[in-house]
């Protein structure tokens, strides 16, 4: 069953993403981080037997997922929108052939985390972001680097494992249409709508898990009263 609350320019579901999304209005961005699981790993029984061989039929799942995910943006994101996925170098490639078919551009933006995470030989410091372009995207004629550089949410002030820093989704909103929607069909815990209700923006977020539902109607609640306190005091 799918719960819709409404909070001031927000509007959040509990449900469904690929059902809700045949539903949701036309939008003027999608800026979302679907779950890029990685493929099982293979398990032998005897320690020293050599590992199964890998082979690509492997992301056979994740890649069908992801194609479902791109079908119900593409039905969504108006013909001059553009999109922000955000993926790993591990899933880029599935990401990529799911965007392609939907988009005029597709290209990797970077995020440096600005601090590494722990590991061995090459320690974890980035994500990708598949960047897509509509066919009626207006051409801008200068713009800022594709390596952008915001230092991640310290685990401990987590309330989502995935959060990202409201700051960084703040500057992939502010590319956005004024005054348009942004769609994230993936929420969380809303670190999204938050950035675009602090950027004036209008917002609708999916989450299925009950409990970061419950999170992202409080984030967005606060958001909102936030941004009505600005709003009277530049009134006054």
């Amino acid at each position: 069953m799918v719960e819709a609350v409404t909070i001031g320019r927000a509007t959040l579901y509990c449900g469904d993403c690929v059902e809700i999304m045949q539903h949701v209005e036309k939008v003027d961005a999608v800026i979302t981080d679907p779950p890029f699981f990685h493929p099982v790993q293979h398990y032998v029984n005897a320690r020293n037997a050599a590992p199964a061989k890998k082979t690509l039929s492997d992301l056979s799942a994740l890649k069908h997922f992801f194609r479902v995910v791109a079908d119900g943006i593409d039905c969504v994101l108006k013909d001059d929108g553009s999109l922000y996925w955000f993926c790993d170098g591990q899933s880029y490639g599935a990401s990529f052939e799911a965007v392609y078919p939907h988009f005029k551009k597709v290209r990797p933006l970077i995020w440096d985390k600005c601090v590494s995470f722990n590991g061995y030989t090459w320690r974890h410091q980035h994500e990708l972001i598949v960047w897509g372009e509509r066919h009626l995207c207006p051409r801008i004629p200068t713009g800022d680097g594709d390596i952008i550089k915001f230092r991640s949410v310290p685990i401990k002030e987590r309330v989502h494992p995935a959060q990202k820093p409201v700051a960084m989704l703040e500057a992939l909103v502010q590319k956005t249409p004024e005054n348009g929607t942004v769609f994230d069909p993936f929420m969380g815990s809303a670190s999204t709508g938050v950035a675009a209700l602090q950027q004036g923006r209008n917002f609708i977020g999916v989450e299925m898990d009950r409990s970061y539902f419950d999170i992202a109607c409080k984030r967005i609640e606060q958001a909102q009263r936030q941004g009505d306190l600005f709003i009277e005091g530049a009134a006054v």
